[in-house]
């Protein structure tokens, strides 16, 4: 694989994986799916599940990575959300 394909193959893994963050965030917002349940969800899979091939090792990180994208993303929400309300309060 050249330098190009890599480059390729990569940015369309980051589209997806992007796709999937936002997608998640959007539909968590708007009340539609379970966050913290999604977020353990995807932790217990990626822990329980047996990666036989080396190249899987990578699956696992990747997928740890998004449980904690996701979390991540979620206290700043929540962190954004309380800063407001407390404004309401104080101005």
């Amino acid at each position: 694989m050249n330098n190009d394909d890599f480059n390729e193959l990569a940015g369309r893994i980051q589209g997806l994986g992007d796709f999937v963050l936002y997608l998640t965030a959007e539909l968590e917002m708007k009340q539609l799916i379970d966050g913290d349940r999604l977020n353990k969800a995807v932790q217990d899979f990626a822990e329980n599940r047996y990666f036989e091939s080396d190249h899987l090792q990578a699956t696992k990180r990747t997928l740890d990575e998004l449980a904690q994208f996701l979390h991540d993303a979620r206290m700043r929400r929540l962190a954004l959300q309380r800063r407001r309300g407390s404004r309401k309060y104080h101005s």
